[in-house]
């Protein structure tokens, strides 16, 4: 688990995956204590990656902090949207985040407070030496959230299905 002054973020299992791919607000309930907005499912984007990183969570539980962060607001403890690194750091010290709140929740911050904290927990663990994000040119909120947390673009790419793709990342603050 992990805290800012409005939101709780706490790595998501299997079975938490499996609740939310399935709809199932009573087990997502017990899982998580958090309240869903009804019709319950994963948040934009994140739909087509999570029974991935189920089944590898299924192999490999201990990289649960490595994958879907759920992001639930303290006050009323409803789930706001997710916050989700690509697996653990790559040989070269690098992790790849990726957020996404529900539709009703946007335009509240969240996604910024939630990201900026995961980039901040990111940098504690041993070995992260840099943060990224990919955000397609189009999708202004995914630029804008990650420049207020302060990353940089460093290049682009050319996706087939979404097309040109910023490379945004910040590097772990000198101790």
């Amino acid at each position: 688990m992990h805290s800012t002054p409005r939101l709780d973020l706490a790595p998501m299992s299997a079975d938490t995956i499996d609740a939310l791919l399935a709809g199932n607000v009573a087990r997502l309930r017990s899982l998580t204590g958090a309240e869903f907005v009804a019709p319950v499912g994963p948040p934009p984007y994140m739909e087509e990656s999570l029974p991935v990183v189920r089944n590898r969570l299924r192999e490999r539980p201990a990289e649960m902090a490595w994958w879907n962060w759920l992001v639930v607001r303290r006050d009323n403890r409803h789930a706001v949207g997710s916050v989700a690194f690509a697996g653990p750091p790559d040989a070269a010290g690098a992790v790849l985040i990726g957020y996404a709140m529900y539709p009703e929740r946007e335009g509240s911050g969240y996604a910024t407070e939630a990201t900026r904290a995961m980039v901040e927990w990111a940098f504690e663990q041993p070995g992260v030496r840099v943060v990224r994000v990919l955000a397609p040119v189009w999708n202004t909120p995914a630029v804008h959230v990650a420049e207020k947390v302060g990353m940089r673009p460093v290049g682009s790419y050319e996706d087939d299905e979404v097309g040109e793709v910023l490379i945004y990342e910040t590097v772990r603050p000198s101790a």
